[in-house]
């Protein structure tokens, strides 16, 4: 199986008149999970959306297999790289098929009808986030919860071979958010899909990924395995956390532990 490469070059993106990042380098390991960790309003999710082309560049490039995703066809692009952004907004009144349905628009051409492995490619999509008897319902009347697993079946849906999720586990609670992460591992390991995902718990981002990307202030302040960057003094220098890192005893991954002012002891038991 071929796996495409997804690569930053001296990248500058931001808002308004302000850089958020500035000469970013950043080479994405094909068929791997990548979690992208930081503080908040570090460019974590700024440098997403330049990947995905939702931003465009103020300098630099990003490049898949060699080509600049800029000049690329929109379809053409989607059909290799999809994106979940961060808190997506629904058209009014649609169902949850429906919207996982857009899901295959890439798929299709301008004359091309709807097909059988349309069908199975949404069908598979809702199954696999647990949705499928949310089918007809009103995206607008779901919780929170609910609405992030259709957001994340409708990018399941696309099919890609590379997949960026910003947040994917937003709202969900701690049962779904494995269940989440757990399918992702599932995609990575059964098609190969390179994805590249956000993520606020450094505990979570250890455990699923294969290689961890630590942002602070607009630069990439550490990346490699969790084991190299999750590290005592990388979440001081990234979080102004102090921490200790232990084994976790399920995974053998790093496992963050903070250090609070308030250092509650156990109860003795009598």
């Amino acid at each position: 199986m071929t796996h495409h490469r997804l690569f930053v070059q001296d990248l500058a993106a931001g808002y308004g008149d302000r850089n958020v990042f500035a000469g970013l380098d950043l080479d994405v390991l094909p068929a791997k999970i990548t979690a992208i960790v930081g503080a908040n309003a570090c460019g974590k999710s700024t440098l997403l959306r330049a990947m995905s082309r939702l931003l465009p560049p103020r300098q630099g490039q990003v490049l898949l297999d060699g080509k600049s995703i800029h000049t690329m066809p929109p379809r053409k692009l989607a059909q290799t790289l999809g994106l979940l952004p961060q808190s997506p907004i629904a058209p009014e009144g649609i169902t949850v098929s429906d919207l996982v349905g857009r899901g295959r628009h890439p798929h299709q051409g301008v004359f091309s009808r709807w097909t059988r492995q349309d069908d199975e490619a949404v069908a598979a999509a809702l199954q696999a986030t647990n949705t499928t008897d949310l089918a007809e319902r009103p995206v607008d009347e779901l919780s929170g919860g609910q609405r992030q697993r259709i957001w994340i079946a409708m990018a399941l849906a696309q099919q890609t071979d590379i997949l960026l999720l910003d947040e994917p586990t937003t709202f969900l609670d701690i049962a779904h958010q494995v269940e989440v992460l757990d399918l992702l591992v599932d995609l990575n390991q059964t098609r190969g899909t390179t994805i590249i995902m956000v993520l606020h718990d450094l505990n979570l981002a250890a455990r699923y990924a294969d290689h961890l990307v630590a942002m602070a202030d607009g630069r990439l302040h550490a990346r490699g395995t969790p084991g190299d960057v999750l590290t005592v003094e990388t979440v001081r220098d990234v979080f102004g956390l102090e921490s200790s890192i232990v084994a976790d005893p399920l995974s053998g991954r790093p496992l963050m532990l903070p250090i609070g002012r308030h250092r509650i002891k156990r109860e003795e038991v009598a």
